[in-house]
């Protein structure tokens, strides 16, 4: 969380001017529908005030009508681009202005990312017996020896009445034409025209290009085919899934994209449109995410600018104490040991403010000042306190700093880490049982000094009391790197979940963990709030259950959530459930990442001494019969790249492991084979944990069932 979120975003046009002297917007009501006639209009040409994108001056996030907003741009760029509803879009940059199209008119609307997944956005409405659609994507285009990014937009209309029909585009001021299409359509004909203009020069300030140089450099065809290909090219370079639910294949896909497009050069952004700069947790857990997909891409350099955030941002301590975490991921993934050694005990440059990986681990011996040995009052939920989350943040980043300490040959940091892992472990879990048992408490509070009620987590609909569950890390996440866990962070998992979701019903659907203040209805890290439920024996698919609701009820855009929102608008013309308000950032690359994480930890996950865990987090109902749940390109520990397969046929459930072998053994743990289990092709059997657990050098294990399975 960052702390500009508690400051609600108010949707309200405002009547400031842009440079070009086009208004941003009026004071016109938000939603305003105009006539379903496909006719020359207003005088004006662009979308209609209503529907630009407007900035609110509390946050410095742009949001569209009924609180619309996601990204569109390309990777590394300076600035991407914010799209709002309509087919509208802000260029920031210096230009800041609206682009769009008048002929727009807010009739129930479908938007939606080509392909599924495409950082290119179609807007599709009918109007008139007419269909219309929207699209505009960026593409990267270099011109001489000089980049750009530039945004081009299509306006279709199909025509399949009997009579003519006269369908102006309307574009902005600043749109380069690419044809010229008449604005009449014949009977049953269609008509495309197609659109471009320079949005960003990759933080550079050479000259912008001129409207004859974009013309000249192609066709909207031939550049949509371009971002296509790199697109799925960089795709193909990580772990990607297939899952029966479609829409978590494409929001895993478009995930990555938006982290990418989110980034400016070697800077982890949290948003395009709004909190446009780094913030320490948010970098840890961006990197943590993009290493354990496989993404290695200028690996070194993201390592060392997450260095020079977490030493020179005061604002969140967290993200100093899991520093270690995502270069311990790197490790295990690539054995790349030359880079962490060099690293591991050296300051950068600037000296303190650049932190080794072993200033970071023995801060956090440092800022153990709170009662009893815990850490120390913090902000790092955006209130001061002593939270939970704080301790298991830094668990999480002592375990890390002891693999990556072994992995370096250095004993004496290997025994230091052990012992104040063992020291701060025990705090915790002794400062917890005092609490729950002073307070008869049967869940983990979000503080260790105070029960719920006496803090932010009071209100049932502040999504912090399973703030643990996500930013903490600690009982999945410490496992994977061979931690002993225990205490109540292990033992009060499901009793914290039921707890939480029981105050919500009546308030809140089943599945989302609310929002924060004053939106309370979800954020974009619901599905990460699943977490931890990965590492408790009833709500190990909670993380994928979270995810869909975020899909099904509360996109800002294409797979675009802020980081938190109101409930769904039943007004809004966009089909679907979205949210009527938000705040934050959206899209919201931290939470879009770490929700990816658990999708793909849910699928596979790999641990430090080897051991590939398959299937911890499947849902029940995605066992049908005939269904295959899949992952490929997935890495694994020494720089290995495999693939799982899982099918389903009702009594039996088949696992093919393919690629390069994991180094160590397998453990085939769907929830469904809890006490379920009557037989396997191959492996020993857990029925308590529900575990098959394989050889190394075993590529395929059929289990059969008791009972089919069942949600």
């Amino acid at each position: 969380m960052n702390a500009r979120s508690w400051i609600a975003v108010t949707f309200v046009m405002i009547g400031i001017t842009s440079m070009s002297g086009t208004a941003w917007g009026s004071t016109s009501p938000a939603g305003t529908r105009g006539d379903a006639t496909l006719v020359q209009g207003p005088t004006t040409t662009g979308p209609a005030p209503q529907y630009d994108c407007s900035l609110n001056f509390d946050t410095d996030a742009f949001t569209g009508a009924y609180a619309t907003a996601s990204a569109i741009g390309w990777a590394g760029n300076h600035q991407g681009v914010v799209t709002c509803l309509g087919g509208t879009f802000f260029v920031q940059n210096g230009i800041n202005k609206n682009f769009g199209f008048g002929i727009y008119n807010g009739v129930p609307t479908t938007w939606s990312d080509a392909d599924g997944y495409l950082p290119a956005q179609v807007t599709t409405f009918r109007s008139s017996g007419a269909t219309v659609s929207i699209t505009e994507f960026a593409d990267k285009v270099v011109l001489g020896s000089d980049s750009y990014v530039v945004v081009y937009s299509r306006v279709a209309v199909r025509n399949p009445t009997d009579g003519a029909v006269t369908a102006d585009p309307e574009p902005s001021p600043g749109l380069v034409a690419l044809d010229t299409t008449p604005d009449t359509v014949a009977p049953h004909g269609s008509a495309v025209h197609d659109y471009v203009v320079a949005v960003d020069r990759f933080g550079n300030d050479y000259p912008w290009p001129t409207d004859e140089a974009l013309v000249a450099a192609g066709t909207f065809d031939r550049h949509f085919s371009h971002m296509r290909t790199f697109w799925n090219q960089q795709l193909a370079g990580v772990a990607n899934i297939d899952v029966p639910d479609a829409s978590l294949n494409d929001a895993y896909r478009s995930g990555y994209i938006s982290t990418q497009i989110a980034r400016s050069s070697n800077d982890l952004n949290t948003g395009v449109n709004g909190y446009e700069s780094e913030f320490s947790h948010d970098v840890i857990g961006i990197l943590a995410t993009l290493f354990t997909e496989g993404a290695y891409t200028n690996a070194h350099a993201l390592l060392v600018e997450a260095r020079r955030v977490v030493g020179s941002q005061g604002q969140y301590e967290d993200g100093t104490w899991t520093y270690s975490w995502p270069w311990a991921i790197y490790l295990m993934k690539t054995g790349d040991l030359s880079f962490v050694k060099a690293n591991f005990a050296s300051e950068g440059p600037a000296g303190a403010t650049e932190p080794s990986i072993e200033d970071t681990a023995h801060a956090i011996a440092t800022d153990r000042t709170g009662p009893g040995g815990i850490m120390g009052m913090t902000n790092d939920i955006d209130t001061n306190g002593y939270w939970t989350i704080d301790d298991y943040e830094a668990l999480m980043g002592l375990a890390a700093y002891r693999y990556l300490a072994q992995r370096v040959g250095d004993g004496t940091e290997v025994a230091w880490a052990t012992t104040q892992y063992n020291a701060l472990l025990a705090a915790t879990n002794r400062t917890l049982a005092a609490t729950i048992s002073t307070f008869h408490l049967h869940y983990l509070p979000c503080s260790l000094l105070e029960p719920n009620t006496a803090n932010r987590c009071q209100n049932p609909e502040d999504a912090n009391w399973a703030a643990p569950f996500q930013f903490g890390k600690w009982a999945w996440d410490a496992q994977l790197f061979d931690a002993p866990v225990s205490g109540p962070g292990l033992t009060l998992i499901d009793s914290t979940y039921s707890y939480g979701f029981d105050r919500l019903k009546d308030m809140l659907p089943p599945n989302t963990f609310g929002g924060f203040p004053s939106d309370y209805y979800s954020t974009a890290y619901n599905a990460a709030y699943g977490s931890w439920g990965l590492a408790s024996q009833q709500h190990r698919d909670q993380g994928i259950l979270s995810y869909e609701f975020m899909i099904n009820n509360d996109q800002s855009g294409p797979y675009s959530w802020w980081e938190s929102s109101s409930a769904p608008s039943p007004s809004d013309p966009w089909e679907g459930k979205h949210p009527a308000a938000g705040q934050g950032s959206s899209p919201h690359a931290w939470g879009i990442s770490e929700a990816n994480k658990v999708l793909l930890d849910s699928l596979v996950a790999q641990r430090s001494d080897g051991t590939l865990v398959v299937g911890r987090g499947v849902p029940a109902g995605w066992l049908r019969r005939g269904v295959h749940i899949s992952v490929t390109n997935f890495p694994a520990a020494g720089a290995r790249r495999l693939g799982i397969r899982i099918s389903s046929h009702g009594l039996s459930i088949s696992l093919t492991i393919t690629g390069q072998l994991p180094p160590g053994p397998v453990l085939f743990q769907l929830p469904s084979f809890v006490g379920n289990i009557a037989g396997t092709s191959s492996g020993g059997v857990n029925q308590k944990t529900g575990t098959v657990t394989l050889h190394s050098h075993t590529r395929k294990v059929t289990v059969r069932l008791r009972r089919e399975p069942t949600t």
